[in-house]
């Protein structure tokens, strides 16, 4: 009998726990005149779990810069456990065509009529629901689906720092203490930078958003800027409109975990982080480098990155004044990279080496790289305005790009090319490089090496 009743509240535990959406209410700036965020126009989103049907507010904001090929970024933002039915309906145009990226995960969309189409999410992720075709897209519509929170702190407790949902105004530098949790909650929009140095355990998490809209280009700092400090974690917010980067951390021992970032400067870069990070599930749509592998041990997994007009998905050295390496870089959807004119940081790897680091042993595997009509690297050691060249050090070495998918055109060739014999590129391996599904078998089908200072390069 008892044993009956255990499993009975087990049976019933488990069916409570199976289904569940949580969504965010809209902030009161939100609902204003603001330019830099408002009611999206162009979507209504709602999810439907278990017959029930729960609105989902829907997030837009306009470009920011003349370059700017997409013309606005919608998004809708929420948590859920189980399996839901997104619903999305165009409010000032028709379904013509319709997809969900990244391409892997492979979502069937039903259209419902001319202005809805609906289909299925049982995993967590972020999604980019495209209603036009082509690598430039006017006015897309993103899903941040979470999983639900855990260890969501208590307001009261010591060394929280909570932000409820509403409109919060920090100002350019709020200082984050050691051993302090920052707590953003759904429904929350926080205007401002935060700030530490030397600290311990910080900790940033929440569903809410942090915004510099305030900030035009390089007037101000990256949108956190933590220096020199141990063991921070920053979790399951969104970050918009960065003058710099929206993240920029050293020191070692960091956690970066489904972060949102959306900016739309030339100097709006994703993260940069100091040694021994782990960044995964992360979301970038940016305008300059999404991720900086500048430091030893650092290991990115499981992010989608949209790569606007300028900067890299993967950018590898400027001005590395030190080695550094051992770096792993798996399981990526690069959905979308608009690069469409020419300049040395325009490619999906792209290292421009202007300094005395000898750089070496990555392993890239598992890439994927949709809608992009550029180059897929371009690595060399050479003078730039960011290095302090060296005349006698400066290398690249023992590099694995294995398992990685390319589909679009190469209009510029890729490039691999050392300055002299004092700053070579050595034992590159490309195992298993596709373009649009053909297997790459020779260098030559896909990349300018330069001989004279570049050796040991494997095609298989």
């Amino acid at each position: 009998m008892i044993r009956n009743i255990f499993y009975s509240i087990v049976l019933l535990y488990c069916l409570l726990a199976k289904a569940q959406i949580v969504t965010y209410e809209m902030p009161s700036n939100v609902k204003g005149n603001n330019e830099y965020i408002f009611s999206s126009p162009y979507y209504k989103v709602e999810l439907i779990q278990e017959n029930k049907v729960v609105p989902s507010n829907v997030f837009a904001m306009n470009a920011m810069h003349v370059t700017n090929n997409s013309k606005s970024t919608s998004w809708t933002n929420f948590s859920f456990q189980g399996t839901i039915k997104v619903r999305v309906i165009l409010l000032k145009s028709k379904v013509n065509f319709v997809q969900v990226l990244p391409r892997i995960s492979n979502i069937k969309v039903q259209i419902i009529n001319d202005t809805t189409i609906e289909f299925e999410l049982a995993k967590a992720g972020h999604y980019s629901v495209e209603f036009e075709k082509g690598i430039f897209i006017e006015h897309p519509l993103l899903l941040f689906a979470n999983p639900l929170e855990e260890n969501i702190p208590n307001r009261n407790e010591k060394n929280v720092i909570y932000f409820e949902p509403g409109f919060h105004e920090l100002g350019d530098k709020f200082i984050i203490p050691s051993n302090t949790t920052v707590y953003i909650a759904g429904g929350a929009y926080v205007k401002g930078q935060f700030y530490a140095e030397g600290g311990k355990k910080i900790s940033i998490k929440g569903r809410g958003i942090l915004s510099g809209e305030d900030y035009k280009a390089r007037t101000h700092n990256h949108m956190i800027t933590i220096k020199n400090s141990e063991d921070i974690s920053i979790e399951g917010i969104t970050i918009l409109h960065a003058p710099r980067y929206m993240i920029s951390l050293s020191g070692f021992n960091h956690h970066i975990d489904n972060v949102k970032m959306m900016g739309w400067w030339f100097s709006t870069d994703g993260i940069s982080a100091g040694e021994n990070t782990l960044i995964e599930n992360c979301f970038f749509k940016v305008n300059d480098d999404a991720v900086k592998l500048y430091n030893s041990h650092t290991t990115v997994k499981n992010c989608v990155i949209w790569q606007l007009e300028n900067g890299a998905p993967f950018m590898i050295s400027w001005n590395g004044g030190k080695d550094f390496g051992n770096i792993k870089v798996q399981d990526i959807d690069v959905i979308r990279v608009e690069h469409h004119w020419d300049n040395e940081n325009l490619a999906v790897f792209c290292a421009v080496h202007g300094s005395k680091a000898t750089i070496s042993n990555f392993h890239i595997q598992d890439i994927r790289i949709d809608n992009s009509m550029w180059r897929i690297f371009h690595i060399v050691t050479r003078p730039n305005r960011w290095g302090n060249w060296n005349p006698t050090q400066g290398s690249l070495s023992n590099f694995i790009f294995k398992d990685i998918e390319f589909y679009g055109k190469q209009k510029i060739p890729s490039l691999l090319m050392g300055h002299d014999s004092n700053h070579p590129i050595s034992n590159f391996t490309f195992d298993n490089l596709k373009i649009n599904g053909k297997k790459m078998n020779t260098a030559s089908d896909f990349i300018i090496i330069d001989k004279t200072t570049t050796r040991e390069v494997i095609v298989q």
